[in-house]
């Protein structure tokens, strides 16, 4: 798992760039552990591993955006369209006023997801 882990990090990233607005960065944090992930989960974003239609996408971006301080917002675009990536950003921005270096989008392959804490 490490090593495959290792291997996605050494992968250039794809030539793909999508038209967001300036309040989005391309610089990822080295240390994102606590960021925020936005992905695409076939049509409906996924943020983190919950599910979230336009709307909850809107409440966990506002939520988000009122943290002190500021934990990252990496929205992951190397899978999906841009005009689905560019939906997901304008709801993300908008919501959360978002600033280039807390709101960041990653055009490298989408890390898999973490498991999902168990309830009981």
């Amino acid at each position: 798992m490490i090593l495959f882990s290792l291997a996605l990090l050494t992968l250039p990233a794809p030539d793909k760039s999508c038209t967001l607005s300036a309040q989005w960065g391309t610089k990822v944090p080295k240390k994102t552990a606590n960021a925020y992930e936005v992905r695409d989960g076939g049509g409906e974003a996924l943020w983190g591993f919950i599910r979230a239609s336009d709307t909850s996408l809107e409440d966990f971006a506002s939520g988000a955006g009122r943290d002190t301080p500021h934990r990252p917002i990496i929205l992951y675009a190397a899978e999906p369209d841009c005009a689905v990536v560019e939906r997901y950003a304008a709801i993300i921005e908008a919501a959360a006023n978002c600033e280039p270096d807390w709101c960041v989008v990653s055009y490298k392959p989408t890390p898999p997801l973490a498991t999902p804490p168990k309830t009981n």
